[in-house]
């Protein structure tokens, strides 16, 4: 009898199907600390069927010599949020700095909405990140992205070695997109100050096969005119979808911005089955 393969350490991989029914379920769930997650949960009426799976980790953040590595692959009809229980804490120390590397697939008829909580590097820090998002035609990914100055209660701003992080967009196997963006506060020519406000945002919406004007046309009306953040937003490569960067001042305003993106994305992309909305409530 062949012995199933070990789980490495930082491992979580997550693969969910529909069921007969409609219900997007978990049928495969590799996770070792600490990394772990909760069971499927049922929260989003507008989509009775999609499930929630919140990453949950017990060593209170990430470490300098963590190396986590999360594989999600969502099934042609599957709806799946994936989240995290609170904000990254980034933790300084004598390793090499913490890492995570991302893949997911998202096949077509699957939604997959990726929102974890936002990364907060201590003094000191280093964080480096890779996500690879692989849509079908046919698919929908909308993933969000938040870093913080820092511990910015403990009056940390900008006191961290180096924030590095990276995606890359891809439509049936194929690179379409990328993006890097990295924050060195040390090596700047502004005091520790890279951007106006507190906070730093990015927003994809990937939908190949679908317009996207409209939805471009609300994103940018989200970002006119505002006080408390500011941005902007383009077109995907082949009008395969929609970008968003943005700074917000405080921590009340970037998660109003990230409601207002992801309820624009929902109702252009993702239009309630209101029968099926009914029946769920009662």
């Amino acid at each position: 009898m062949t012995a199933p393969p070990s789980i490495a350490a930082g491992e979580l991989g997550i693969n969910v199907v529909a069921d007969a029914s409609g219900r997007t379920r978990a049928t495969s769930l590799r996770q070792c600390y600490p990394q772990r997650v909760t069971m499927p949960l049922r929260c989003d009426p507008d989509h009775p069927g999609a499930a929630t799976l919140c990453v949950q980790s017990p060593s209170g953040g990430a470490f300098s010599d963590d190396d986590l590595r999360t594989t999600v692959q969502c099934a042609p009809g599957t709806h799946l949020h994936l989240t995290t229980q609170a904000a990254t804490q980034v933790f300084a120390g004598s390793g090499p700095g913490a890492r995570h590397r991302l893949s997911f697939s998202v096949r077509a008829g699957a939604v997959l909405e990726y929102y974890p909580g936002t990364v907060i590097p201590h003094a000191d820090s280093t964080f480096c990140q890779r996500l690879d998002v692989d849509v079908a035609r046919g698919g929908v990914y909308l993933g969000w992205e938040a870093v913080a100055a820092g511990r910015i209660a403990h009056g940390e701003r900008f006191g961290y070695e180096c924030y590095d992080s990276a995606f890359v967009v891809r439509v049936d196997g194929r690179p379409v997109g990328r993006d890097r963006q990295v924050i060195r506060p040390r090596t700047a020519d502004t005091g520790g100050c890279l951007i106006e406000g507190d906070y730093l945002a990015t927003f994809v919406a990937v939908a190949p096969g679908r317009t996207v004007d409209g939805l471009l046309d609300e994103v940018r009306r989200i970002l006119t005119g505002r006080d408390d953040w500011h941005g902007g937003a383009g077109r995907l490569p082949a009008d395969t979808g929609v970008f968003v960067r943005l700074g917000a001042r405080h921590a009340p305003a970037l998660q109003r911005a990230r409601r207002s993106l992801f309820d624009a994305a929902r109702a252009v992309l993702l239009p309630v089955n209101q029968s099926a909305a009914e029946s769920s409530d009662k």
